[in-house]
């Protein structure tokens, strides 16, 4: 069946590998923003330096905190409420998922481009950056370990976790997601 025939239609991604990328792509996003500010120093633009950290130290522990907090909301709900896959989902093929990533890390990259231009035309001394970074390891992190909750539970399980992606939805839901589970000798009926 052709990509444009499935289009449309909810996809299910395994929900380890999609929250690690997610996490990754917000590690991306910090190591890019270092980039950027450690430029703006080397080239001697005026940069707030104590403000920056201080900002990003106070966002980053924030935001650890309200992360690891819904980490635990996350996986727990997804998994009060797990079911097989529905006759209108379909497993996301790889260039699918390779094709929605992208667009979710332009889309993410692009924003902070626009946001860091925005910090230095208004002379804000890389206080922004500090604030991205902050929360991009904070939302990094809090993905990076939620990845490691659903791969402990596939684990208890012993089956594969997988979660919904909406039709035109770039990442999975950050809300209640929907879990389907496949077990991992699933019936004949149901193939990948």
């Amino acid at each position: 069946m052709s990509d444009a025939t499935l289009e449309g239609m909810p996809r299910i991604a395994r929900a380890s590998e999609e929250i690690r990328i997610r996490g990754s792509l917000a590690i991306a996003v910090v190591v890019a923003t270092v980039l950027w500010w450690v430029t703006q120093w080397l080239i001697d633009q005026p940069l707030q330096t104590r403000r920056a950290l201080l900002v990003s130290g106070l966002v980053l522990v924030l935001g650890l905190v309200a992360g690891l907090v819904n980490v635990s909301r996350r996986v727990s709900e997804g998994m009060a409420d797990v079911r097989p896959p529905g006759v209108s989902m379909v497993f996301e093929t790889r260039a699918a998922s390779r094709d929605r990533r992208m667009r979710y890390s332009a889309a993410v990259f692009l924003t902070v481009v626009v946001v860091l231009i925005f910090d230095a035309l208004a002379d804000w001394g890389g206080v922004t950056a500090g604030f991205v970074i902050g929360a991009g390891l904070a939302s990094g992190i809090a993905d990076l370990v939620e990845a490691s909750r659903w791969e402990r539970q596939e684990r208890r399980r012993g089956s594969e976790l997988w979660v919904l992606v909406r039709p035109r939805a770039l990442v999975a839901s950050y809300g209640r997601a929907i879990v389907v589970e496949i077990p991992e000798d699933p019936p004949d009926e149901i193939t990948r």
